[in-house]
Parts: structure tokens; C-alpha cells; sequence
């Protein structure tokens, strides 16, 4: 029997203070017009976490020089 994975929260777990994920402002979710219509969504930034820490190595996911997708942070600029 399948059961859902778990989320567990790295930075409570080892103790590490992550700050607030700057697009978000904390809540995990944004929220985006379509329309009329009001949606909410994970943040792609802390992708539903509420806090992000910046990738070491690069500033937007990819290599400055070869522009290849960063290894340590799979592209997305921070570490969730």
C-alpha cells in the first residue's frame, strides 16, 4: 500500500533559522489573479515551505558562464 511522502521540515529538524522567503513574506502560498478569479498557489520560490535560503553558487539557477542549470540548487536559485 502507497502512502503520501512526508514533509519534513529540514531547517526545524537540524535547528537552522531560514529567514522568511521574500516572495511570499513567510506564508508558503501566493496569491495571482486570473481574470475575475482569485487563486492561490505553492510560492515557486520556498515552493510551499515559507522560508528560503539563497543558492551559494549561482543567483538565478544557472551557471554565469555556461549558463547550464546549477547543480546544487536544481535551477531554482534557493535551497528549500
Amino acid at each position: 500500500m502507497l502512502t503520501a511522502p512526508t514533509v519534513i521540515d529540514a531547517y526545524k529538524a537540524l535547528g537552522i533559522a531560514a529567514p522568511a522567503c521574500d516572495d511570499c513574506e513567510g506564508a508558503g502560498m501566493v496569491t495571482y489573479y486570473h481574470g475575475p478569479y482569485e487563486h492561490q498557489r505553492d510560492c515557486d520560490r520556498c515552493h510551499g515551505i515559507g522560508r528560503s535560503l539563497p543558492c551559494p553558487h549561482c543567483t538565478d539557477g544557472t551557471h554565469a558562464g555556461t549558463d547550464e542549470t546549477c547543480a546544487t540548487c536544481d535551477g531554482y536559485a534557493s535551497l528549500c
